[in-house]
């Protein structure tokens, strides 16, 4: 075992397992996320919301061309926008770690402050049904499904975000071209400009822009994932639609929210300004697909912060700015250590439980991030990496100014906080590297990863079978409860708001539990298929024989190195060919060929004898028949020799 992992390298890279389309759902997650601070911002200034979101979307897309661009010219750096930044910065001796743990600290809070979300949203459509909410055992559980998928798989992770993604993009489109629609052409409307818009002082632009960025700026996620794809290229393609798909996301559905979310005594409430927006062209359904809509950003914004920050340590490891433990990657391409750290760090957001200060602190470190990548692409302005180098350079003063007087604005206490934590962060990992416990050492998770598997499946399987049955029966239970209550309930507007919760949180629940007991064991019959693979293709190589495999036709489909000495052909060029053409006696298919027989074979002006060993197919769907072909000609000369003396 020793010498096994001194063979092994200890720093691994991430596998290229995500398609093109898994990334493009990543990507999107920021689109999405404009449902969690527009209604905030929109309560709060009403019309003239539009300022702040108007520049904030001139930025946004000029950011998501630049990090393109940043991407291509390093196509294999995982984490994205930070990691870039953090490159920018490399001269400048820990100010490129601190922005990146900024950027980091934006992120991962977010698990925390959707989990609350979500909790809320569903304790307001159970709690008339008389049903007590578990606060906090919703909120814990959120957290902890999101990164029990991600420490399943990357692949795991990024489908059931594509599935998420699709119809959450879909319905915040149609909300913002639909209610455009209704507004421009709708007899009904109340006009498509408004009828009145006051000034806005500097100070209150600078303190809602500040909120603002945190969703506004967060429409490149798609970078974070470039070392994944399986198709880089796509992935930093999408970046251009995703840069052109801001304007009428953030512009065209505060426009619908600044024209049709106007009852008074609403306040910043996500679910009635929404609805009170969304009613006039969605008619009845707009609960129900309200509320769809705000869990499927929650779930999304979750599962994305799990693969996001784990890709920034791991990167900052990789480039030995932070502990060599967030460079262990899993065999299936799991970042465990960094996984572990941001869930710890998650749930300490979620104990301070004030989250208005939690998005406070995080928005002060994301936007520092920012601030320092727009500095960065100003020092690099003569590189061909830079695009906007004069605008990076108004963006980063802007965006000071906007810190400091919009940060003010909220609290100092929560500025303060905010711009020092990654500075805790970073001397935190300082004190993990030189602390001897195993676990903050990469060659304690290489021995575990390469340790021989134990064999407890008949316990695995009661586990899977017991935890199935509990699923089932409390599913049932729950909506048998549900279904009693809602007899008694004649609003089905409302009924149908608690099934889309239902719908939505169940589903991620379900993929969970998946995550935990079945999948894992698909992974380890895929792993061990791959592997019996890898053995056999290596005795093929290694093996003095020449050994073809065969369809059910006899046409050669793959070839052993040593077939080109024997048939003096290339092995590739083998391929395609049926076998008779090389033994003229070999009629019919292969099932109707003898076992063993002696073929003579023309090599080198001369005749060699040849022996045919063949196999019979034990899958009969999937008929294959490996061929064994061994030169015999000097043990038969040997025969003759011996016969004749």
């Amino acid at each position: 075992m020793a010498t096994d992992l001194l063979k092994r390298p200890l720093v691994a890279h991430l596998p290229r397992s995500l398609s093109a389309m898994e990334t493009w759902g990543f990507g999107l997650t920021g689109h999405v996320g404009w449902i969690g601070t527009a209604p905030i911002v929109h309560a709060a200034l009403g019309p003239k919301a539009i300022f702040v979101w108007l520049p904030g979307v001139i930025v946004s897309v000029l950011l998501n061309l630049q990090v393109q661009r940043l991407g291509m010219h390093w196509p294999n750096i995982a984490g994205g926008t930070p990691n870039y930044a953090a490159r920018l910065l490399k001269n400048f001796y820990g100010l490129g770690s601190y922005v990146a743990i900024g950027y980091f600290i934006g992120w991962v809070a977010a698990p925390a402050i959707y989990a609350i979300v979500l909790t809320d949203l569903i304790k307001v459509n159970i709690e008339p049904l008389g049903i007590t909410c578990p606060e906090t055992l919703l909120k814990i559980g959120f957290i902890a499904l999101a990164f029990i998928v991600g420490l399943s798989g990357t692949r795991a992770l990024g489908i059931l975000h594509l599935f998420f993604v699709i119809p959450a993009i879909g319905l915040l489109v149609a909300f913002c071209f639909q209610g455009l629609g209704w507004l421009a052409f709708s007899p009904n409307s109340p006009g498509f400009f408004p009828s009145s818009l006051s000034s806005l002082s500097f100070e209150e632009w600078a303190k809602w822009f500040f909120i603002s960025t945190i969703s506004a700026y967060s429409c490149e996620t798609a970078s974070s994932f470039v070392a994944d794809s399986r198709r880089p290229g796509k992935t930093l393609r999408f970046l251009s639609w995703s840069a052109w798909l801001i304007p009428p996301v953030f512009i065209g559905g505060s426009w619908v929210l600044m024209q049709l979310a106007t009852r008074p005594g609403m306040g910043d409430n996500l679910y009635l300004n929404l609805v009170a927006a969304a009613r006039p062209f969605w008619g009845q359904s707009a609960s129900f697909l309200v509320t769809l809509l705000i869990a499927f950003c929650c779930l999304l914004s979750c599962a994305t912060a799990v693969a996001n920050t784990s890709r920034i340590l791991y990167q900052l490891a990789l480039d030995g700015q932070l502990s060599p433990v967030f460079t262990v990657v899993s065999p299936r391409g799991v970042l465990e250590p960094a996984l572990i750290l941001t869930f710890i760090l998650s749930l300490l957001c979620l104990a301070w439980g004030d989250i208005s200060h939690v998005v406070v602190v995080a928005g002060t470190s994301y936007l520092s991030s920012i601030i320092g990548l727009h500095f960065g692409l100003w020092l690099r302005r003569s590189e061909p990496q830079v695009l906007f180098p004069w605008w990076s350079l108004a963006f980063f003063l802007v965006e000071a100014i906007v810190l400091v007087i919009g940060g003010f604005a909220w609290g100092w206490y929560d500025l303060l906080l905010g711009l020092v934590l990654p500075v805790f962060i970073l001397m935190g990992d300082k004190l993990l590297r030189r602390f001897p416990f195993a676990p903050f050492h990469p060659q304690w998770w290489q021995q575990r990863y390469y340790a021989k598997p134990s064999s407890k499946n008949q316990d695995f399987i009661m586990l899977q079978v017991l935890v199935l049955v509990l699923l089932i029966c409390s599913s049932t239970t729950i909506g048998w409860v549900i279904s009693g209550k809602l007899d008694r309930t004649a609003n089905s507007e409302y009924n149908g708001a608690l099934l889309a919760v239902l719908l939505v949180t169940l589903s991620f629940v379900g993929i969970g539990i998946a995550c935990w007991t079945t999948l894992p064991q698909i992974a380890a019959i895929d792993d061990a298929r791959q592997k019996a693979k890898n053995i056999f293709i290596t005795t093929l190589d290694t093996v003095p024989d020449t050994i073809l495999v065969l369809d059910e036709k006899g046409t050669i489909r793959q070839a052993n190195p040593a077939a080109k000495e024997l048939f003096q052909i290339n092995t590739q060029h083998l391929l395609g060919h049926h076998l008779n053409k090389f033994f003229s006696n070999l009629a019919g298919r292969p099932e109707q060929w003898l076992n063993r027989s002696e073929h003579t074979l023309e090599c080198y002006q001369s005749l060699r004898t040849i022996e045919l060993t063949i196999s019979q197919p034990s899958i009969l769907n999937f008929q294959e028949y490996v061929v064994i072909v061994r030169d015999i000609t000097e043990r038969k000369q040997a025969e003759v020799n011996i016969r004749d003396a």
